[in-house]
């Protein structure tokens, strides 16, 4: 189609409710891209979620309890999505703050959230939990280093 982000953004594609939404996930995925080639949020790759947790970073895990209960980050805090406005006053305004889910995308509306907050120092983990998974799982067993996470989670 040779389309941007903006004519993805604007597809009109068939809406049938068994099958999608009102707006399709190409629709959000290009919003998504436009909101980051814009500068509206900012993310970190998964390859420097290790930096920030030796280097003890703000973090946040929006993930609900018990997902974060199974396996987490060793010093982020969790704070569900669901539960973000009301626990707002445990989040520093003061120094950045980093925030992952399971996969990017309620870490994604948490960062949305805040800025609409006022907060400006607000990163999202790009690949979020599942993402450092992965790449922490690999890297530990090749170097044998001290894992980050309590436990990894693949599914």
């Amino acid at each position: 189609m040779g389309g941007t982000l903006e004519d993805a953004k604007e597809l009109e594609l068939c809406y049938a409710p068994p099958f999608s939404t009102p707006k399709d996930v190409i629709n959000h995925a290009a919003l998504v891209g436009l909101n980051l080639l814009d500068g509206r949020y900012e993310q970190v790759p998964v390859t420097k979620v290790r930096e920030l947790v030796e280097n003890n970073a703000f973090i946040v895990d929006v993930r609900e309890k018990d997902e974060y209960d199974k396996g987490h980050l060793i010093n982020a805090i969790n704070i569900p999505l669901s539960e973000l406005r009301s626990r707002v006053n445990e989040i520093p305004k003061d120094r950045p703050v980093y925030l992952h889910c399971r996969t990017g995308q309620r870490s994604y509306y948490a960062v949305m959230a805040l800025q609409g907050m006022g907060y400006r120092n607000v990163y999202n983990v790009s690949g979020s939990f599942l993402g450092i998974c992965y790449y922490e799982y690999y890297q530990d067993q090749i170097t044998g280093r001290k894992k980050i996470v309590t436990e990894y989670i693949f599914e």
